[in-house]
């Protein structure tokens, strides 16, 4: 009985030694069993070795190899960042070239549409109460009739605010994101439908503020954060479209399987866009409302060039030597 209890301690303590050197993954599924189930046992030995006062040196024994194995069984999984830091580094960009067209349909439509409004407005300021809710028409109208000194908008709060106006701008256009997305994969015309609606939204303010006179203040604030936002928006628009045409035009498989080799993409270019969101965010809420027109043009065109060199270049170099290797 003894030597069997004893066994069962040393085959306990080899596989501990493997999985210090290789970790959990060197051991057989079955010895991963195994182990499991010494540990029980040993605590139930070290449990008897203490109720008998057995032998003080035993009794440590038992308990450093009880410890031992509670700590390599019970661990919590080491979190991998790999996977997420190769996908932003990588990934994403190469899905962004890999979709571009969907990606710029959603862009000219969106600017298609905020440009033939915006035109619109300017020829007939009286329009913008058909094109968009008249509320917020009205309301812009009194804003600029009241308008003094720099054209500051909504962006009105403190510094001390920031940090929730951040979080609340994130969660807001992340939910859009979505939104438009989940409308492109219906088939795409609901997303085109939305991308319509937004362009509109844009186009009727900026015909009035235009109308204003006060066009270079108001994009001076929406692209301080808009290159960003509004390129995540439209990308997420993109991969909406993406998978919805995937729905169209399968014609040679099942369109579940059609969908499901699709979403994978599509998925991926919606988690890239809420990862620039994210940044744009913060933007939005630190740069945007308490920087000069100087910062706030400076901050428009390096965002704009750092997402065109990102999307453009980023991941080429690991493409090349997949496509080498191969």
């Amino acid at each position: 009985m003894k030597s069997e209890r004893e066994s069962r301690w040393r085959e306990l303590a080899e596989h501990l030694k493997v999985v210090d050197s290789s970790g959990v993954g060197g051991l057989a599924a079955r010895d991963v069993s195994r182990m499991a189930k010494l540990y029980r046992q040993v605590t139930i030995d070290l449990a008897r070795a203490r109720a008998r006062g057995d032998d003080p040196a035993r009794i440590h024994y038992l308990n450093s190899l009880a410890v031992r194995a509670h700590s390599r069984i019970y661990s919590a999984r080491r979190v991998d960042l790999k996977p997420a830091l190769s996908y932003f580094t990588a990934g994403f960009p190469q899905l962004v070239r890999k979709h571009w067209r969907f990606i710029a349909v959603a862009t000219l439509i969106f600017w298609g549409t905020t440009v033939a409004t915006a035109l619109a407005v300017i020829r007939d300021p009286a329009l913008a109460y058909s094109l968009f809710d008249e509320r917020m028409v009205e309301y812009e109208n009194i804003r600029l009739e009241k308008q003094q000194g720099e054209y500051r908008g909504n962006f009105t709060f403190s510094l001390a605010d920031s940090p929730f106006v951040a979080l609340a701008i994130i969660a807001n256009n992340c939910f859009v994101c979505i939104r438009m997305f989940a409308a492109g994969a219906l088939a795409c015309i609901p997303g085109l439908i939305m991308l319509v609606y937004n362009g509109r939204m844009l186009g009727t303010l900026t015909g009035q503020v235009i109308h204003g006179g006060y066009f270079w203040g108001l994009y001076s604030l929406i692209l301080t954060h808009g290159v960003l936002e509004l390129s995540a928006i439209c990308i997420a628009a993109g991969a909406g479209l993406q998978l919805g045409w995937s729905l169209i035009a399968a014609t040679d498989r099942p369109r579940a399987d059609a969908i499901r080799l699709a979403g994978k993409d599509a998925l991926g270019l919606l988690g890239g866009a809420c990862g620039i969101l994210v940044v744009a965010g913060v933007i939005e809420a630190y740069v945007t409302p308490h920087c000069g027109p100087a910062v706030r043009w400076s901050t428009a065109i390096l965002t704009g060039l750092a997402l065109l060199a990102y999307v453009g270049l980023a991941g080429r170099s690991q493409r090349s030597t997949t496509s080498a290797s191969s």
